[in-house]
C-alpha cells in the first residue's frame, strides 16, 4: 500500500513536472516564433508547424531543418528580407516583407534555400561588411534579380527597383558612372521616383577617386544662366554648400555636382561647361561639389 501510495505520488509529481515543462517549452517556442526582429519561418501554411526566427543572414538552410521546407513566414516590422531558391543567395530571389500565410500562392512553397536581410531591423547583421545591392527588372522588388558587390561600369539590363543589402551606392543612368547619378542608402521600390529610368553603372558611394592635392583644376559656378550673375570659383571639394546655380564653367578637370550634402542626392559629372544648368534635370541648387577622376570608357 505504501508502495502504491509512493508510486502514485511519484506519478502525480512527474505529470506536474511534464505539464510545467510543456508550458515552458510552448512559451519559449512562442517567444522564439513571434518576438523580436528578424524573419520567422514555418514548415506549414498559416504560420503553423515547426518554426524558427532568424536575425542574421542564412546562406544555407541545410543544417537547420528548413532547407526547401518553408510554407509560410513573417517578417519583422519595417524589415525586408531576400529569399532565394539556391544556397548563398543564388538562383531565383525575391524580397519579402510583412507576412505570407501561404507561399504556394507565389510558387515559393518549399523552395527557399537561403535568405538574408536587405533593410530594416535594429539587430546588427553579423558577417562580412562588404557592400552589396540587388537590382530588379520590375518595380516593388520583383522580376529577375542581379547582385552587385563592387563597382560595375557597364550594366546592360533594365533596372526598375533596388534593395540595398549593405552600404551606400551610387547609381548612374550612363555607362562608367556618367549621366545622372543618385546616391542611394535605402532600398527603392521604384527607381523612377528618384529620377532614374534606367541604370547603366553602379558602385559603392565614396569609391570615386579624386585628383591629387595641389592640382590646378577649378570650376566657376554662376547664379544665372549663360555664365552671368554672381560667380564663385572652386578649386577643391566642398561637402557642404547651398548655392543657386544657373550655369557652370569647367575651367579644368572633371567635376561632380550634387543636390545633397556630402556628395549625395542627384549628382551629375561635368567635363564641359553648361550654359543652362536646369537642362541637367537636377534642379537649380547644389549642396556639394568635388573634382573627380574621369573613368575610362
Amino acid at each position: 500500500m505504501k508502495f502504491s501510495n509512493r508510486s502514485g505520488s511519484f506519478v502525480a509529481l512527474f505529470a506536474v513536472l511534464l505539464a510545467v515543462a510543456a508550458i515552458s517549452v510552448n512559451a519559449q517556442n512562442e517567444e522564439r516564433a513571434m518576438g523580436g526582429v528578424g524573419i520567422t519561418v514555418f514548415k506549414d501554411r498559416n504560420f503553423r508547424g515547426t518554426s524558427a526566427t532568424y536575425t542574421r543572414d542564412m546562406p544555407s538552410l541545410s543544417n537547420v531543418g528548413f532547407n526547401r521546407n518553408i510554407s509560410s513566414l513573417r517578417v519583422g516590422p519595417g524589415e525586408r528580407w531576400e529569399i532565394c531558391d539556391q544556397p548563398n543567395y543564388r538562383g531565383r530571389c525575391v524580397v519579402v516583407y510583412d507576412e505570407e500565410s501561404n507561399l504556394g500562392t507565389n510558387n515559393w512553397e518549399n523552395k527557399i534555400a537561403s535568405f538574408r536581410r536587405v533593410s530594416g531591423g535594429t539587430t546588427p547583421n553579423p558577417g562580412p561588411s562588404n557592400p552589396y545591392i540587388v537590382l530588379f527588372d520590375q518595380v516593388n522588388y520583383r522580376g529577375n534579380p542581379t547582385n552587385y558587390n563592387g563597382p560595375t561600369g557597364n550594366i546592360n539590363r533594365r533596372a526598375r527597383s533596388v534593395t540595398i543589402g549593405s552600404g551606400s551606392w551610387e547609381l548612374c543612368d550612363g555607362y562608367n558612372y556618367s549621366g545622372r547619378c543618385q546616391t542611394v542608402t535605402i532600398s527603392q521600390a521604384n527607381l523612377a521616383n528618384i529620377g532614374l529610368s534606367r541604370v547603366r553603372s553602379v558602385r559603392p558611394a565614396g569609391s570615386r577617386p579624386e585628383p591629387p592635392m595641389g592640382s590646378d583644376w577649378y570650376v566657376v559656378v554662376f547664379s544665372q544662366s549663360n555664365f552671368r550673375g554672381t560667380p564663385t570659383n572652386y578649386k577643391t571639394a566642398q561637402a557642404i554648400l547651398n548655392r543657386r546655380v544657373g550655369s557652370v564653367t569647367i575651367g579644368k578637370g572633371v567635376w561632380e555636382v550634387c543636390t545633397g550634402r556630402n556628395f549625395t542626392g542627384n549628382c551629375q559629372t561635368l567635363s564641359q561647361s553648361v550654359s543652362n544648368f536646369s537642362t541637367l534635370g537636377i534642379g537649380t541648387n547644389i549642396r556639394s561639389i568635388r573634382p573627380v577622376i574621369a573613368q575610362p570608357r
